[in-house]
């Protein structure tokens, strides 16, 4: 992390860093310090796909693992997978929520 004292070679990489951001069009606001940009819609998919998938294989290889040790082959594997499901849709659920709240500035109309 850098430093906060002021010195000009941290305030230069600093303005540096923001005209880059600004060049490369993901600075949002500067004038006002606002930020949270909106992701967008390929990669709100991607990590949903995400947040799906990762559910129901870490809750298979959790269910596989315990029917091994357990010996209790389908019962585990197959509770943890339909928790695993569910477990990933939930968080598909909540990040698709996140990102389609509006900001409070952004629903004035001007």
């Amino acid at each position: 992390m850098a430093r906060e004292d002021g010195s000009p070679e941290f305030e230069a990489f600093d303005e540096r860093i923001r005209k880059a951001r600004v060049d490369a069009g993901l600075a949002q606001d500067e004038r006002d310090g606002k930020g949270s940009r909106q992701p967008l819609i390929g990669g709100a998919a991607v990590q949903v796909g995400i947040e799906l998938v990762a559910g129901v294989i870490g809750g298979a290889l959790l269910g596989y693992a315990l029917d091994r040790w357990l010996g209790t082959w389908p019962i585990c594997f197959l509770v943890l997978f339909f928790l695993g499901a569910a477990a990933g849709m939930l968080n598909a659920y909540r990040y698709l929520r996140k990102i389609s709240e509006v900001p409070e500035d952004r629903t004035r109309h001007r």
